[in-house]
């Protein structure tokens, strides 16, 4: 069994496999991990291997690194980039420079569809990677995902959250400020995604928190997955490396 986990600056999310099929799941959030506090992994026995994808920083790697390996007494190894997987190359002249999150989720993407592609993850931040023929990753774009550009508008903005609902009414003025900021963070999520999609009209997927609220915002046919961090770290031939070359 693969306990496969893709620790992010949000959330954290897991998997266990066996055989490729799903055995069980959960999430969490990474402040609980920052604060000291440890995954819930009790329903999960003797994982075989265990596979981790992190941005989210070398405390959340080393408390991780320290529990897995106290709880279940099995190397613990980390997804790196790497030049090439297969047929996929990547843009970036450092790859390592690129985040491991957005290089699993392109080759999770290229994997299954084999053609060109813009991969969108919307995260904490949303990333937009387009993937030209024959696997050339060309590279890609970074903007504020929504909660952060909700953030940068108005602190303590609890009560101020995009939601799934009226999506057909993104195009008109909001009356009060709860619609001006949700409607003027999504529609510019939405804007750059299809000014792209213009420039490159290939098959769009998505992945992430914010995935599903911006697929049925947009005037565009795209395909849309849970998690393909967590698709990307199950793949043969993504380059792993023991935990010891990344921590003390």
């Amino acid at each position: 069994m693969i306990l496969a986990i893709d620790a992010g600056n949000s959330r954290i999310k897991w998997r266990l496999t066996d055989g490729g099929q799903q055995i069980a799941k959960g999430v969490e959030l990474t402040s609980k991990i920052l604060d000291g506090g440890t995954l819930d992994l009790s329903e999960i026995k003797s994982p075989s291997e265990i596979r981790v994808s992190s941005v989210a920083g070398d405390r959340v790697v080393d408390s991780l690194h320290k529990q897995l390996l106290k709880q279940f007494s099995v190397a613990v190894r980390f997804a790196k980039v790497s030049a090439t997987i297969g047929e996929l190359s990547c843009a970036y002249e450092d790859p390592q420079s690129l985040g491991v999150d957005r290089w699993l989720a392109i080759a999770a993407a290229y994997h299954q569809y084999s053609e060109p592609l813009m991969v969108v993850d919307a995260g904490s931040a949303i990333t937009m990677d387009i993937i030209g023929p024959g696997g050339q990753h060309i590279g890609g774009y970074i903007a504020p995902g929504l909660t952060l550009m909700h953030d940068a508008l108005w602190q303590n903005t609890s009560d101020v959250r995009v939601v799934g609902s009226g999506l057909e009414e993104l195009w008109l003025p909001g009356k009060n400020t709860q619609q001006a900021v949700n409607r003027g963070c999504l529609l510019a999520a939405v804007s750059t995604i299809e000014s792209l999609a213009a420039q490159f009209p290939v098959r769009i997927v998505m992945t992430g928190g914010d995935a599903k609220i911006l697929k049925q915002a947009i005037n565009l046919d795209a395909e849309h997955h849970s998690n393909l961090v967590l698709d990307g770290l199950a793949l043969d031939g993504i380059e792993l490396v023991d935990a010891k070359a990344l921590v003390g």
